[in-house]
């Protein structure tokens, strides 16, 4: 009897999932639907029906097997042999009673959990990021900065798909829309659409999303900012059992929301797109120490506006961390460094050709240096003071190097709003400069990527 109840009770418990599910599928879908469901219903019913008096029938012949087990002399042992082959047969008949209730309601009832309204809504967020600024040249500025819409589901069980709509002065810009594979074979992921490379380390945050409150100089001039690529991206996780190595692969018509030198919509010979490879791992130093150390190449076979001439970008990046487990995470510190060697043909008689179009253009190799370090320490739950020093060779190979250093103060009001307080002292040709900065961001809702620190 035991069994038999809780059989029973599972199959009303899955009945009851059913008609609890009913009313929310009903009121997402037509008329039709709600027609099926009723069937489905009604089979589960009178399923139920069924099991319930094959129930009783068993309970009965138990009832009786036992009665006649206790008539029986203690001395004959036929009807206990008996006794045992019927119970066998009953248990092996509840056993199959059992699985074709699940077999039968399982489907119906996975069906009906598909179904509710909010099942396939995206994760909306927003972020706010407003800059007030003054300089010794430009004076002051307040800078709306931006206002990012984000938005991310899963597609089905195969895919997903996130965007990210930005607003700022300049106008509105879809700054990412891809899609990304979730369940490939042999730990293999793909990309594709408009996303950021995975190239280097800082090129691929978001302005709000920056360890301070300007990009680094190099990832500026040699990146041409955020590493905005329209292709499309291959990553593998390499099955290794004691250390962690991705490889990814990149396919893109340019790399660089504001590199102005390649169209991002024109048709191309396939030696005019941008080709990237990046390998990284991670280093475990013990239970509070860690560091990350990625190499990242780009390589442009052909750049039309340099008269077909060949361009390659080199990156390394090195991040250490010490984060003690006693500190809950309050505490830490992070020393994040990268270094970027490009290396092209760059004209060399600009400004001579533009006097005189007659003049042919001259062509040199240039190889250009920058590189940026910085040094983060989180002494509370909501104070981090920071220290970031940057150096960046002329791209074109003509005027001097430029340098710069920015302590900074990173002010948390809470998980979703932040201060940061900034000066930057730049030495470059045009002459020094001091910067002050403020910064204030807040978010809204769902956003994957913000407020990182890695």
């Amino acid at each position: 009897m035991g069994r038999n109840s809780a059989v029973l009770a599972r199959a009303a418990m899955l009945a009851g999932a059913l008609i609890v599910l009913a009313p929310m599928r009903a009121g997402s879908e037509d008329s039709s639907e709600d027609k099926q469901l009723r069937k489905e219903l009604e089979a589960v019913k009178e399923q139920l029906r069924r099991v319930e008096q094959r129930m009783q029938e068993q309970d009965e012949l138990i009832r009786k097997l036992t009665a006649e087990k206790q008539a029986t002399p203690m001395a004959t042992p036929a009807p206990a042999v008996a006794t045992e082959e019927e119970q066998k047969k009953t248990e092996a008949l509840k056993q199959q009673i059992e699985e074709d209730i699940q077999e039968k309601l399982q489907p119906a009832l996975a069906a009906a959990n598909k179904t509710f309204p909010s099942q396939f809504n995206p994760a909306i967020g927003f972020v706010i990021d407003t800059v007030g600024s003054y300089t010794r040249k430009n004076q002051a500025n307040f800078e709306f900065r931006s206002g990012e819409l984000g938005l991310s589901a899963n597609i089905d069980p195969f895919a997903r798909g996130f965007a990210i709509i930005n607003g700022s002065n300049d106008g509105i810009d879809v700054e990412e829309a891809g899609i990304v594979t979730t369940s490939l074979p042999y730990n293999l992921t793909v990309k594709g659409g408009r996303f950021f490379a995975d190239f280097g380390r800082l090129s691929k945050f978001h302005d709000h999303d920056l360890p301070f409150v300007n990009r680094p100089t190099p990832l500026d001039d040699y990146v041409g900012g955020e590493s905005q690529a329209d292709g499309v991206e291959t990553s593998w996780l390499v099955p290794l059992t004691s250390q962690y190595l991705n490889l990814t692969a990149g396919w893109y018509n340019k790399m660089g929301a504001d590199n102005d030198r390649v169209s991002n919509t024109e048709p191309r010979p396939f030696s005019q797109f941008t080709y990237m490879g990046r390998a990284n791992t991670y280093f475990n130093l013990g239970d509070a120490h860690g560091i990350d150390l990625g190499v990242s190449d780009a390589y442009t076979p052909k750049v039309e506006v340099d008269e077909g001439h060949s361009r390659n970008l080199l990156d390394v990046d090195l991040t250490y961390r010490y984060t003690p487990l006693s500190e809950a995470a309050y505490r830490s510190l992070i020393w994040g460094s990268e270094f970027l060697l490009n290396s092209e043909d760059r004209q060399q008689n600009s400004e001579e050709t533009t006097a005189n179009p007659e003049l042919l253009p001259a062509f040199s190799r240039v190889n250009a240096f920058g590189m940026y370090t910085y040094l983060e320490a989180r002494r509370s739950r909501r104070f981090s003071p920071g220290f970031m020093f940057q150096y960046t060779q002329d791209i074109n190979g003509v005027q001097s190097a430029a340098e710069g250093y920015s302590p900074y103060l990173t002010i948390w009001a809470s998980e979703f709003q932040r201060f940061r307080l900034q000066y930057t002292h730049l030495s470059q040709p045009g002459g020094d400069d001091d910067q002050f900065f403020l910064q204030w961001t807040v978010i809204m809702g769902s956003h994957v990527h913000s407020f990182r620190d890695r």
